[in-house]
């Protein structure tokens, strides 16, 4: 054979070995990934799993609390935990935490329509209808009501008003947003139904510093108010002049829980005082100092009975309102138990990752899951914590 085509004939055959190693290479290296992918998938399932049972085990330690006393809930319970439990699993970890979402202010409270009550005590009130300016002026100088006799309560007053109190405490005034008085009104109008600028609905008081659609389809990119109760915190943030230090500052102390159920039936978010922190306590009317009596006292001896609460050395026969501001607290809207709590979890397996965020609502002391996400609640966590 002529030297010239023994050369061709190797360059052939080292070519053909070139491809034939190249496609192996390339075999092992996809069979690499489909085994990896395949295990992936297999630890994925393993932690959608383990997320699936920390809500069981959040679910069981609720409803044994329940059992335990049906008409309290406090930081003193078994369900309580200041850094939460991290439990070693095969291959990694299980870290889970759960918070009473009714140790703080219900920002859709702010959209809550008047209450009806019937009172039950004697007086010399007169028989003419209150409005909601005579119901505080009343509550504010302890004035009983006539037996028989219809009231009126305002929920979503008293939740602006604790806003106010809270946004005062929490937000510095040089970041633009204004007084406390235009967060209120701002967020009213993203949740109401209507596009009425500045919450000056019939009998409101609204300063005109809010804003409806008009004002966000000049946004880039434009968008609508929501017009119905908030979903999620995050959406404070697409809020007129929102900052992202007001929100978190706002993240640690409020919460979205519904304001009625799937029946249309008024659901009671009140503030619970056992769990509540000293921000939300400070915000109710408390001072610092019976603020911190308060959470020191509940760790030990939580209050069983809201009227207990009332009636102790730390709160004074005196009513905070807004004509009030040097009482105490407005009781209404307060409660000593909770119904809704919200369990933030991770799950880490080799190198898969879950997070779960699930609020629980426990009704008639059974527990079930009425909202989930696995989004990773990052920025939610520092706030909180």
């Amino acid at each position: 054979m002529p030297k010239q085509q023994k050369g061709i004939a190797l360059i052939t055959a080292m070519i053909i070995t070139s491809i034939a190693v190249s496609l192996a290479g390339m075999i092992m290296y996809r069979q690499q990934i489909q085994i990896r992918l395949s295990s992936n998938i297999g630890h994925f399932e393993q932690a959608y799993l383990y997320s699936n049972g920390m809500e069981d085990w959040a679910g069981t330690i609720l409803e044994k609390s329940f059992e335990d006393h049906p008409d309290y809930d406090s930081v003193a319970d078994d369900w309580y935990s200041e850094s939460g439990i991290t439990l070693p699993i095969t291959g990694g970890i299980m870290q889970g935490k759960l918070y009473d979402l009714q140790a703080r202010i219900n920002l859709n409270s702010l959209n809550r329509s008047k209450k009806q009550i019937t009172a039950s005590l004697s007086s010399t009130n007169t028989n003419k209808s209150m409005t909601e300016e005579e119901y505080v002026d009343n509550l504010t100088k302890n004035i009983e009501v006539e037996k028989g006799k219809d009231i009126y309560v305002y929920p979503a007053e008293i939740t602006r008003q604790r806003l106010i109190n809270l946004m005062t405490l929490e937000v510095d005034p040089d970041q633009e947003m204004g007084p406390p008085e235009n967060f209120t009104d701002v967020l009213k109008d993203w949740i109401d139904d209507d596009q009425d600028n500045g919450n000056k609905e019939k009998g409101g008081d609204g300063s005109g510093n809010g804003a409806e659609s008009p004002y966000y389809q000049t946004q880039e990119p434009a968008y609508y108010s929501a017009d119905t109760e908030l979903i999620s915190l995050t959406e404070l943030r697409l809020l007129k002049e929102m900052k992202e230090d007001i929100y978190k500052k706002l993240a640690k102390n409020t919460t979205t829980l519904p304001i009625v159920d799937k029946t249309n039936k008024a659901l009671e978010t009140p503030i619970n005082i056992n769990t509540a922190e000293k921000p939300v306590l400070l915000a109710i009317g408390l001072t610092p100092d019976k603020a911190d009596e308060l959470i020191e006292l509940v760790k030990e001896t939580p209050f069983e009975k809201i009227n207990d609460f009332l009636e102790s050395s730390i709160v004074s026969n005196v009513l905070k309102t807004e004509s009030n501001p040097d009482g105490d607290i407005d009781p209404d809207q307060l409660d000593v138990k909770s119904n809704f709590f919200y369990l933030e979890g991770r799950v880490e397996i080799n190198n898969t990752r879950i997070f779960i965020n699930s609020i629980l609502e426990r009704k008639n002391g059974k527990v079930s899951v009425i909202m989930r996400d696995f989004s990773n609640p990052q920025s939610i966590t520092k706030a909180i914590n």
